[in-house]
């Protein structure tokens, strides 16, 4: 894990998922249950990810605001509800390029600007 500079606020807030942005603007996702998906980064290059009814660990890279996950971390496999985002937060998160935070606001950009991922801290 590579230092981050300006960006200790990334570190052991956790962040709750609100939206999803679709840069066509066709597959936006408004995230009903938030602390049901959240994301905290933790200083030793972990990340603890819960996925509705799923907890999952990944190893993460940051270099200045590039953000990468390596998705094979251990994870629970609990099967959510039919109707739940899980699979869809997961696969999102595993896209991820970059990030901003604004406004106390974390927003995660996905590769080949295919949208973003869009946090509140908790």
């Amino acid at each position: 894990m590579a230092a981050c500079g300006g960006n200790r606020e990334i570190f052991g807030t956790t962040w709750r998922w609100e939206a999803f942005q679709d840069t066509a603007g066709v597959n936006d996702i408004t995230v009903s249950d938030p602390e049901k998906y959240t994301l905290t980064l933790n200083e030793d290059g972990t990340a603890s990810i819960q996925a509705d009814c799923n907890m999952v660990t990944w190893s993460y890279q940051l270099d200045g605001s590039q953000l990468s996950f390596d998705t094979t971390g251990p994870s629970t496999l609990a099967m959510c509800a039919e109707d739940s985002l899980d699979q869809q937060f997961l696969e999102r998160l595993g896209q991820t390029a970059t990030f901003v935070i604004e406004d106390g606001m974390l927003y995660l950009n996905l590769w080949a600007d295919a949208g973003n991922l869009v946090f509140h801290s908790e």
